[in-house]
């Protein structure tokens, strides 16, 4: 019984909500693995290496939104 209780409560939860909390969590990600790949990189690093840090996980952000997009 209390599974349901759980199911149901998930279920109320507006489709909206859902959505920025996947886009926050999204963006979240991508930061914290641009940080990471850009503190790899060496002090002189090129502006266009530490963009690119970013944008390869960005890119692959959108892929998997506009893969889930697709399913809709």
């Amino acid at each position: 019984m209390p599974n349901r209780l759980v199911s149901d409560r998930i279920l109320r939860v507006p489709p909206e909500v859902v959505n920025v909390a996947g886009t926050a969590a999204a963006i979240f990600a991508v930061v914290a693995a641009g940080a990471g790949i850009v503190s790899l990189l060496p002090d002189q690093a090129s502006p266009w290496l530490v963009a690119s840090a970013y944008g390869a996980p960005a890119g692959l952000a959108f892929l998997a939104y506009w893969w889930i997009a697709q399913k809709l």
